[in-house]
């Protein structure tokens, strides 16, 4: 039933029980059971079979709590955070572990010290960028503009559009739109020696370019 809340609240639009049946690998009579169950409990599911199913906004899932095999995982993602020295995201990791900590019953938090982590050898190379100012872009939905030194040494002024920070095993990049090509294009972080928000934006259009971008990706990400 927790599976159908997750399921709901990641669509806007009505999800039948057959599709809901086809996701989570149930058979069209147990979701319309489990469905029920979740409206007698108070549950804001609205629908009905052959419409589709919706979750109303304002719901909140109870606290998640995770398996130990779940925690070491998290664990070993957040230790790997350090070598990308993003001082944000480093203390942003802090603070998840010391939730997750905090959130475990007693029994499965004496086992938290001895789960895996990881070594800080081979760290990036350090961005002259703050990637805060990055990700905040990308959240916001503003133009960059950037001075980027290629693999040559050759700089060059680009105007972008931002739309996702990728964590390589050795660099960080910037995947963006780029106004000067018209095409997405990639900028390593090490290498962009400058980079200013000149005012301007692309309200409205992030989630569209994330789409593009993500159908590209599955080929070689282009260099900038």
């Amino acid at each position: 039933m927790l599976e159908i809340i997750a399921l709901l609240r990641a669509h806007r639009c009505a999800l039948t029980a057959e599709e809901i049946a086809g996701r989570l690998g149930a058979s069209r009579r147990t979701i319309y059971r489990d469905i029920a169950s979740l409206q007698a409990m108070g549950v804001p599911v609205d629908g009905a079979a052959g419409l589709g199913y919706v979750l109303r906004p304002g719901f909140d899932l109870p606290p998640l709590n995770f398996t130990s095999d779940e925690i070491e995982a998290i664990i070993v993602g957040l230790a790997l955070l350090p070598r990308t020295g993003d001082r944000g995201q480093v203390a942003a990791a802090q603070s998840v572990a010391a939730k997750i900590a905090a959130a475990q019953p007693a029994r499965k938090r004496v086992g938290l010290g001895a789960s895996p982590g990881a070594s800080g050898w081979h760290g990036m190379p350090p961005a002259a960028t703050e990637p805060a100012l990055l990700r905040r872009a990308i959240r916001e939905e503003r133009r960059l503009a950037i001075a980027y030194r290629d693999a040559d040494g050759r700089v060059t002024h680009r105007s972008v559009l931002p739309v996702a920070l990728i964590h390589y095993a050795d660099a960080v990049v910037l995947a963006a739109w780029c106004e000067l090509r018209e095409d997405f294009r990639h900028f390593r972080l090490d290498r962009i020696e400058d980079c200013v928000l000149p005012g301007g934006g692309f309200t409205g259009r992030g989630a569209a370019l994330r789409a593009g971008w993500a159908a590209r990706m599955p080929t070689a990400p282009v260099p900038a």
